[in-house]
């Protein structure tokens, strides 16, 4: 049972939350249908990788084709600032998912799961149940949630 002050899933309302939720980013002159679609292909330098993940019908798809691209050689220092900038890019450019995002309040976010994800998400399986997750992208998310309220704050103090 989650607590009250805790979202712990980004599905149903808090889908927004998830990087499969499909919203249009524009990142390098292009258009990426999602989070998710732009956060795999930026793990290869090889551009027909890229382009395919660009492509892919669904996030899902494109997670997939992620796991099998060559990965960019600085690919384990760099995956936690990428995240960030997706992610990032992903509110900045979506106004409305912004909004949404700044109405979670305080509220601590969780990318609760069942598919072993205990590095980006919090995994609440029988066999993870033991583990806690570093829930990677639920703290970039609350990072830049006080981001963007701190942002907003600044520019209603000088009246924009």
């Amino acid at each position: 049972m989650a607590e009250a002050n805790v979202i712990d899933s980004f599905s149903g309302r808090y889908r927004l939350l998830s990087n499969f939720y499909p919203c249009r980013i524009v990142f390098f002159g292009k258009i990426w249908p999602s989070s998710e679609h732009l956060f795999q292909a930026l793990k290869t330098n090889d551009e027909a990788s890229r382009r395919r993940i660009q492509c892919a019908p669904r996030p899902v798809q494109a997670k997939h084709l992620g796991r099998h691209v060559k990965l960019r050689p600085d690919w384990e220092e760099i995956k936690e600032n990428v995240m960030r900038t997706v992610v990032q890019a992903k509110f900045q450019q979506n106004s409305n998912l912004m909004e949404k995002l700044l109405q979670t309040g305080e509220l601590v976010l969780v990318e609760g799961n069942d598919w072993h994800d205990n590095v980006w998400g919090n995994c609440s399986c029988p066999r993870c149940k033991n583990i806690e997750g570093e829930n990677r992208l639920g703290r970039i998310l609350m990072d830049l949630r006080e981001e963007f309220r701190k942002q907003r704050q600044k520019k209603e103090a000088c009246g924009l």
